[in-house]
């Protein structure tokens, strides 16, 4: 028994240095340690052995550059060249992927040299696009997405921008716009939507903004108002001078008419708008015509965007031709009660007396009303129309405008 412990004894004490050589050897840091200690021996000899004569340089030109250095610079491109390439694998070869579409990082320079349709990665690595490729952007078809892999964007690219016909999204993929785009803005002919999936406008578009022939939509798709646009807002401007059944055919939303004598209001709420209308006695067919439209908004819109304070508008109107007080005309008066009620809150001197009598659900006439109700004006000229301004006085904003033709004749 005490023969067969002393050979084990024997065998495990030549056994043990082996294995525990082994694992040293075959520890990561060691491996690291003798690596790292190679290649900064080897470039440390390379680097410092001195050229003993002319054949240890190389000539170029005017240099001489030595042999060993441009070795180790050998050494060090082919290193990070190898690096580079380990690292753009998947961009390289298409991978095992059924499709055979290759993946790149969105900074990938080989993206430069690529054509054809290809998955980028975006900053946090999620696949932001995928489509067509060439001269180092989005051209062609591709579809964009955000972080959370909804589409934001899907149809014609150049030079990485929207461009030609597409489809563009809300954040949370509900369609916001269809039709036609150029430099990542809406121009030309598209569909508007709102938010929750509805029609909004169908027509022409400039600059991302509603720009020409259109067609306006109620929440439930009905087609309520058609005519031209202008600054992404219909141009009211256009409805004067035209005849009351232009403004019926062109307008189909709800209405109400109010008559006073020879003086027509129409009241059309889907678009924030009254028009007033007064015979043309000297018509063939004695028609009214549209001689004033009121805009129920306290913003109004201009090339740089809406405005709604005096000092915005006199940089696009330029300075007031009239600003004070004057007693309310009957178009003014329905236009404030109106506000007052659609607001909840009083507006200007809040509502206004007025005695009338309803003779159908969309016609009413006037009788009397308070003919010493008073406003504070702000009245600008500008390309024979007159644009007042309806406030009250010491405020820089207004509650609502209206438009008038300097010289109605003109625009007959």
């Amino acid at each position: 028994m005490n023969i067969f412990q002393i050979l084990i004894q024997s065998i495990k004490a030549r056994i043990t240095p082996i294995l525990t050589k082994i694992k040293l050897f075959t520890k990561p840091s060691f491996i690291l340690t003798r690596i790292t200690e190679f290649i900064k021996t080897f470039f440390t000899k390379t680097l410092n052995v001195k050229p003993r004569n002319k054949d240890d340089y190389y000539t170029i030109g005017n240099w001489m550059v030595s042999k060993k250095l441009a070795f180790a610079v050998v050494i060090i491109v082919g290193v990070l060249s190898f690096v580079y390439i380990y690292s753009s694998w998947s961009g390289l070869f298409p991978g095992r992927k059924n499709d055979g579409i290759k993946t790149y990082d969105y900074n990938d320079v080989l993206l430069k040299f690529t054509k054809g349709n290809v998955r980028i990665r975006g900053k946090s690595g999620y696949i932001a696009y995928e489509g067509e490729v060439s001269k180092g952007a989005c051209n062609g078809q591709g579809t964009l997405k955000n972080p959370s892999g909804i589409v934001v964007y899907q149809g014609n690219f150049a030079n990485s921008m929207y461009e030609g016909q597409g489809n563009q999204y809300y954040q949370d993929g509900t369609l916001w716009y269809q039709g036609a785009f150029h430099e990542n803005l809406h121009s030309g002919t598209g569909r508007l939507f709102r938010t929750n999936g509805s029609l909004e406008y169908e027509g022409e578009f400039a600059l991302d903004m509603k720009e020409g022939q259109g067609t306006l939509y109620d929440m439930g798709h009905n087609a309520v108002f058609n005519g031209q646009f202008t600054l992404d807002d219909i141009k009211y401007s256009d409805l004067i001078g035209k005849k009351a059944n232009e403004v019926v055919s062109a307008y189909k939303g709800n209405r109400i008419m109010y008559q006073a004598e020879g003086e027509r209001t129409r009241f059309m709420p889907d678009i924030s708008a009254m028009t007033v209308e007064y015979m043309d006695e000297e018509s063939i067919d004695m028609e009214a015509s549209v001689e004033q439209v009121y805009v129920l908004k306290d913003s109004f819109n201009t090339a740089a965007g809406p405005v709604k304070t005096f000092s915005a508008i006199s940089q696009y109107l330029g300075q007031p031709v009239y600003v004070g007080v004057s007693y309310a005309t009957l178009p003014e008066i329905l236009t404030v009660n109106r506000l007052n009620v659609q607001g909840g809150a009083y507006v200007l001197n809040g509502p206004a007396d007025v005695d009338m009598t309803s003779v159908f659900t969309e016609y009413t006439e006037v009788n009397d009303y308070d003919e010493e109700y008073e406003v504070y004006l702000h009245t600008y000229h500008k390309d024979g129309l007159l644009y007042t301004f309806v406030t009250e006085q010491g405020l820089d904003t207004f509650s609502f405008y209206y438009i008038k033709a300097e010289n109605l004749a003109d625009v007959k």
